[in-house]
């Protein structure tokens, strides 16, 4: 086919499908897309990111620049007859000649840098030969491909079918908006140049080279990171960057007046704004209001607020959609799509509110809002190095990060969040732990490099007070009498260290109750159907009964506003425990002589498989000084700086397994995906699917769903609405849970399993016989 037949070729870079069918982009609407959305981006934290450019001793301008010429490069690539005939529907696939012996398709990023020609402008000195690397390298990588293709390929591929694109009528604006127009001749003849570069770059890529002291790699990866973040938007369709907070004290304030007679923040969360620039590390007892010091500390940046665990992150979610609103706030989880559909229905909102739905998530996926509220695996496996984690670490030349909660993570997740922090510095970034229990690793690592804040001094934390302890050499088994006794006339809170073990309780307590209907008791961890546990989250949460019994395990502990009268709970890591006080007389004084925390130490489950023996062993020797007294916030300091001492823990498993992690990645190690680097940080493979029983007793429902998701006729909200319902029946459980039990694929597109594991309305989910079940919420 002759070159002047290509000319007229519409070329596209984008193909939507919705109700109506297919919807096209072409490659220059959607490069403009990218230009225009990153004059917003660097419009609206212009002086944040010329702060963080010249902190960095990076030039702004010329950031902008080689950033401009990876937009209007990195999709050239996409102007040959394989890709095209690719995202055409069968309608138009005629429309694209096709040529003989090519049989598979070259990436079009590879085919990208074959266009760059800025030969004349390193001559002029606008870029350097490093400038020029780092902009290929961009391009290049602006999607994780394979490469699989010979030189000789590559070559034939360049030569036959991609160089006739050249003059196509719809490339030329966006050709000419480029320094040196490429030329035909030029590209076919750097063909086997261009197949060379792409291999140095790749070993650039394979090899140790993310040594963060080096300008040239923060460089890389601040233009590499804001491609990936401007070509992801676009390509939803929504802003890199939504208009920013100017001021989070003012509105924390106006909140808290209108919800409390509040008088003026505390001391230590007025200190937070004079602190803004530097990094903090907050030590505050629970219920003493960190999230405000937090909050006031981010001051007007772009804000990442991380927390451990799903049910913490939703009500933290919802806290700050009503100080800030819910178009200034995101939520971001593996579940986070269903939860907000579910938030949205049960309100019962209207179409078109459910229609911003979607654009509210695409914004919290891309990192496009003022504040994300996300679990710690969205964020710190970029330490990992995956394939486009430079999409993370780009923010951080203008953002901040709060980590709240830090001690529920593992040895090697807090090896991982600490070597993470200590990349983000490097990057521009500041950070802010917060936690009533700070590891002393964590300030070891990042202790001379942040700013340690008490929210009370030593003095006032010796007179401040909420609990009177009593250990017991019993089994939370051997209390059920008394828990049961306390439950007439308070509300009590039992927590266990496994899923199993909260599952006995409870059927120990329901069977003792037969004589006192009148006490309500609720059992929720996380292996209950969702849509069971979405209604038990909510009447934990709300916590309005005058007395009862609420069963748990660590799935209260972290950040979730409660508070109870009395508290029993199986002995377990100092950390854990303190997390677990925090849910009692969280804000109220406690005048009582009698202990209000009863802790359980004869065989605790749970203990050399969730927490080291060694730091349960610990935590109990520091405690017996205390039962039958008070334990005061500076007890409670002393208690975890005693049990994680990093001299006596020196020889232990929890020592061990954190040096383990952290000096994997002081070596480079590199996760192939993100999902492996999700893994790895969680320390879990789980699978989310329907018990046999369930899925028999609503099969007929759960089909009919499936067949209308199925369908090409049904609109994108209707869909959700029946993934809704359908995942309604799903529990979640880790992989090896089902060794026994087994688990089989129901639907492949959904990811739907069938799990072969008893299900009991008031337990949740049974393990299979001989499987002991270890995991703990």
């Amino acid at each position: 086919m002759k070159i002047d037949s290509y000319k007229g070729i519409e070329l596209y870079a984008k193909r939507f499908k919705n109700d109506k069918g297919s919807e096209y982009q072409t490659i220059y609407q959607h490069t403009m897309d990218l230009l225009n959305n990153m004059e917003k981006l660097f419009e609206e934290y212009k002086e944040e990111i010329e702060e963080g450019c010249k902190r960095l001793q990076i030039d702004y301008q010329k950031l902008k620049y080689l950033l401009r010429l990876a937009i209007i490069y990195h999709d050239l690539g996409k102007a040959n007859s394989k890709f095209q005939q690719k995202i055409r529907d069968k309608t138009k696939v005629h429309e694209v000649p096709q040529v003989k012996g090519l049989s598979k398709e070259v990436p079009h990023n590879f085919i990208s840098i074959a266009f760059v020609d800025l030969e004349d402008e390193i001559e002029k000195g606008n870029i350097t030969c490093d400038d020029f690397q780092n902009l290929l390298f961009a391009i290049a990588f602006s999607h994780d491909r394979s490469f699989d293709f010979s030189s000789q390929y590559f070559e034939k591929y360049m030569n036959d079918d991609v160089s006739k694109y050249i003059e196509n009528q719809s490339l030329k604006p966006l050709l000419e908006l480029l320094p040196s127009v490429p030329d035909r001749d030029k590209v076919v003849e750097s063909s086997n140049y261009t197949y060379r570069v792409i291999n140095q770059l790749r070993e650039l890529m394979f090899k140790d080279s993310y040594d963060l002291s080096d300008k040239k790699v923060i460089f890389r990866i601040f233009l590499k990171g804001l491609l990936h973040r401007l070509d992801h938007s676009s390509s939803a369709g929504i802003s890199a960057e939504e208009a920013k907070i100017n001021n989070f004290p003012e509105k924390v304030e106006v909140y808290l007046k209108s919800k409390c007679s509040f008088t003026g923040f505390k001391d230590f969360q007025r200190k937070a704004m004079e602190f803004s620039e530097k990094n903090v590390i907050l030590f505050a007892p629970t219920g003493s209001g960190k999230t405000e010091f937090g909050l006031n500390w981010a001051f007007k940046s772009k804000l990442i607020y991380t927390l451990p665990i799903r049910v913490s992150i939703n009500a933290m979610y919802e806290r700050l959609a009503k100080i800030f609103g819910e178009d200034k706030v995101g939520i971001l989880h593996s579940d986070s799509m269903i939860y907000l559909l579910e938030k949205y229905l049960n309100l019962e909102r209207e179409n078109q509110e459910l229609e911003a739905l979607f654009d509210s998530v695409d914004l919290a996926k891309n990192l496009s809002l003022p504040i994300i509220v996300t679990t710690g695996d969205q964020i710190f496996t970029s330490a990992l190095k995956w394939p486009g984690f430079e999409k993370v670490y780009s923010l951080f030349l203008y953002s901040k990060i709060i980590i709240d909660e830090p001690q529920s993570y593992s040895p090697e997740s807090l090896a991982i969040i600490i070597k993470t922090l200590e990349e983000i510095i490097n990057l521009n970034g500041k950070f802010c732990l917060m936690s009533a229990t700070i590891n002393p690793l964590i300030l070891k690592h990042l202790g001379d490099c942040a700013k340690y804040v008490q929210a009370y001094s030593d003095e006032e934390l010796k007179k401040r007070y909420s609990h009177i302890i009593s250990i017991k050499e019993l089994s939370i088994l051997d209390c059920i009498e008394e828990i049961v006794e306390y439950a007439k006339q308070k509300n009590v809170l039992v927590i266990c260290n496994t899923v199993k073990r909260s599952q006995e309780v409870y059927q120990v307590i329901k069977e003792n109750l037969k004589r006192f209907e009148e006490i309500p008791v609720e059992l929720l961890h996380s292996r209950f159907l969702e849509g069971q546990k979405r209604q038990k989250e909510e009447i934990v949460i709300s916590n309005q009964r005058k007395n009862g019994i609420v069963i748990s395990t660590q799935l209260v502990e972290a950040s979730l506003d409660i508070d109870y009268d009395i508290l029993f709970t199986e002995l377990a890591s100092a950390d854990s425990l303190l997390q677990r006080m925090g849910r009692v007389y969280r804000k109220r004084p406690y005048n009582e002589l009698r202990p209000n925390v009863i802790i359980l130490s004869k065989g605790p489950s749970g203990v050399g498989k969730i927490y080291q023996k060694e730091i349960v062993d610990r935590t109990e020797v520091f405690l017996k000084k205390f039962d039958g007294n008070k334990i005061t916030e500076y007890d409670k300091k002393e208690l975890n700086e005693y049990v994680y001492d990093i001299g006596a823990l020196s020889g232990t498993n929890f020592i061990s397994k954190f040096k383990k992690a952290y000096e994997l990645l002081e070596l480079g190690f590199r996760a192939d995906r993100k999902i492996e680097a999700q893994k790895i940080f969680r320390d879990v493979v789980t699978i989310s699917g329907i018990p046999r029983e369930i899925f028999d007793k609503n099969i007929e429902k759960i089909n009919e769903a499936l067949k209308k998701i199925n369908s090409r006729s049904i609109k994108s909200i209707e869909k959700l609405e029946l993934i809704s319902s359908i995942r309604k029946y799903t529990v979640t459980a880790p992989a090896y849970f089902f060794a026994k039990g087994g688990a089989s694929c129901y639907d492949k597109d959904l990811g739907l399993y069938i799990l072969d594991c008893e299900y009991d309305d008031q337990l949740g989910l049974i393990p299979p016989k001989g499987l002991e079940q270890s995991d703990i919420w």
